[in-house]
């Protein structure tokens, strides 16, 4: 049986650092339409000229990466040639459960009448000041950025066609980056299946480190890795904030021990 009710039980929170092992490209504004300007810029802030990690892209990505882990159907057009999945039925959110239930569903797609929240957010991402100033001192082709040339090469005639592509330097890092978990129960859930799900997020992160992040990573862009990962909880009561507390660190993704991870969360939000 479904419901529209959901409770906030409290919020888990990874943070860690970005390392990039490759160039990074992840795509903004089209400055390129000058002449003799790039053919693909990265995004910016516009306040500080510094290239950052959009939340969206981090999200969009782990998202995937699950759907094609779990070869979940693809159900709902975003845009023309553009499908996510978006579960249609309750027999959808139960089989990709780790997927919806963190990413949520949209309310009466189609047969679906469970209604769920996203329980993730992720933060904008920038750099670290350590990066910023190696990279603002190392006089690179742009402002913290490199260019790379690429050719699309004529089969017959071996013609080539050059284009431009900006990226942020292999060995710049990122950070912090934040994903916010929120524990919302309900739907029949208890507290600890929802902290259970955190497990999917892990998964998705391990996924990423062997896959890429931003544009062209099938050209060898986007490998990232993730550094110096902390975990940290914070149960909400009566409407009141306890205190953020660490439950566990780990310099890499590997050394950050899913299973235990999870005891030490149903732990800390079981002694409220």
């Amino acid at each position: 049986m479904s419901t529209r009710a959901v409770t906030l039980h409290g919020r888990i929170m990874l943070r860690a650092e970005i390392e990039l092992l490759t160039g990074l490209h992840i795509g903004g504004a089209a400055g390129g339409l000058e002449i003799g300007g790039l053919d693909k810029p990265v995004i910016r802030n516009p306040r500080t000229n510094q290239p950052y990690i959009p939340g969206s892209s981090l999200k969009g990505k782990l998202r995937s990466l699950m759907e094609k882990v779990y070869g979940a159907p693809q159900t709902f057009k975003i845009n023309e040639g553009v499908y996510i999945h978006v579960p249609t039925n309750e027999d959808e959110y139960h089989n990709f459960y780790q997927i919806a239930g963190v990413f949520g569903t949209l309310p009466n797609h189609k047969d679906l009448t469970i209604s769920v929240p996203t329980r993730l957010i992720m933060r904008d991402v920038p750099l670290t000041a350590k990066s910023e100033s190696e990279l603002r001192q190392l006089r690179t082709d742009l402002p913290y950025t490199e260019i790379k040339w690429e050719a699309a090469i004529d089969r017959v005639t071996s013609a080539a066609t050059p284009r431009q592509i900006e990226r942020v330097p292999a060995g710049a890092v990122f950070g912090p980056a934040e994903a916010v978990y929120s524990l919302y129960v309900g739907n029949g859930e208890t507290l600890a299946d929802v902290i259970n799900l955190f497990g999917s997020l892990y998964e998705a992160f391990t996924y990423l480190e062997d896959d890429y992040l931003g544009g062209m990573g099938s050209r060898g862009n986007g490998q990232v890795r993730l550094r110096n990962i902390q975990i940290f909880a914070r149960r909400l009561q009566a409407g009141q904030y306890d205190e953020l507390t660490l439950v566990m660190e780990a310099p890499t993704l590997p050394e950050l021990k899913r299973d235990e991870l999870l005891t030490k969360l149903r732990q800390h939000f079981a002694a409220a």
